[in-house]
Parts: structure tokens; sequence; C-alpha cells
């Protein structure tokens, strides 16, 4: 419960430091709100602001993976799309709906790590719940890891809800 407790807070304090001026944000990708490097792969977080989107470009992220659905709590007040395509970074949006993750956005999410698999990638979404869940079934279902081995990385973030766990066949 703790975990969730600390993505509420977190999300809702990520709203406001959205509006502060880029001369007092930080410069350091790893403040990007519940960011995680998943080893060998990815860097993953929740919802960038407008800094950090640049911040993502300039450190040589070439595509950036956003599963948050289309709306103003989630973070998409910011046009994401044109802030990176506009400095070459290809821009992938795979709107999942949080009550309710479809297989079919999995697919969408596999087969976009698939086109750019020699690519850095920056994976993302509103709290980073999405993401460490489909990069956990990402891992243990296409390149066959164990759960014993990959299953710190998800509670890093949170432990799924009851939707989530269906999703993931963890029940």
């Amino acid at each position: 419960m703790s975990a969730w407790i600390k993505n509420i807070f977190g999300f809702i304090l990520n709203q406001f430091k959205r509006l502060y001026p880029s001369y007092f944000q930080s410069n350091n990708l790893t403040k990007v709100f519940n960011y995680y490097y998943v080893p060998g792969l990815f860097a993953t977080s929740g919802q960038p602001n407008v800094h950090q989107l640049n911040l993502i470009a300039e450190s040589d992220y070439e595509v950036v993976i956003n599963l948050a659905p289309t709306s103003i709590l989630e973070g998409s007040i910011i046009d994401e799309k044109k802030i990176l395509t506009s400095k070459g970074v290809i821009y992938v949006h795979i709107p999942v709906d949080f009550k309710k993750p479809l297989i079919t956005n999995f697919d969408k999410f596999v087969e976009s790590i698939k086109q750019n698999k020699n690519k850095k990638i920056w994976v993302h979404c509103a709290a980073n719940m999405r993401v460490s869940a489909f990069v956990y079934k990402y891992r243990r279902d296409e390149l066959g890891l164990e759960d014993k081995d990959i299953n710190k990385d998800l509670k890093a973030i949170w432990k799924p809800n009851n939707t989530w766990q269906s999703f993931l066949n963890l029940e």
C-alpha cells in the first residue's frame, strides 16, 4: 500500500512541478518522476515535463514511447509529440487505460520495441506504473527472463493491483 501512496502523492506533486520555470528544474534525468533504468534495456519514468522532454532529446534518446492516455490529468497538456519530433526523436503514443489494459496495447508496445531495438529508448506513462508492468511482461514473455530475476524491477515502482495482476498473469 505504501507504494500506492508514494505514487499518488508523487503524481500530484509532479503536476505542480510541471509549472516551474526551467531554471528551477534539475538537469538530471534521474529526477524525472519515478525514473527507473531497466538494466540492459531502457529508461522509464512517469510523465516528464517540457524541460525534461528537452533533456531526454539532448541526452541522445532516439525514441520515446508514451503509454499514458490522452488526458489533462495524466499529462497531455503539453504537446509532447511536437516537442520531441522537432528535435528528431521518434514519438510513439500507445494510450493504455489504467483500469483496462489490453493485450493489443501490449502487442503495439512490443512491436515498437522491435522496430527500434537498436535505438536508445525512453518509455513513460503518468506514474511509471503501466510502463513497469509492460516492461515486466516484455522481459518475461518476449525475452524469456524468470520472474525471480525481474520482479524486483516491477516492485521498485509498485505492487500491481488485481487488474494488473490479472493482465500480467500473476494471480
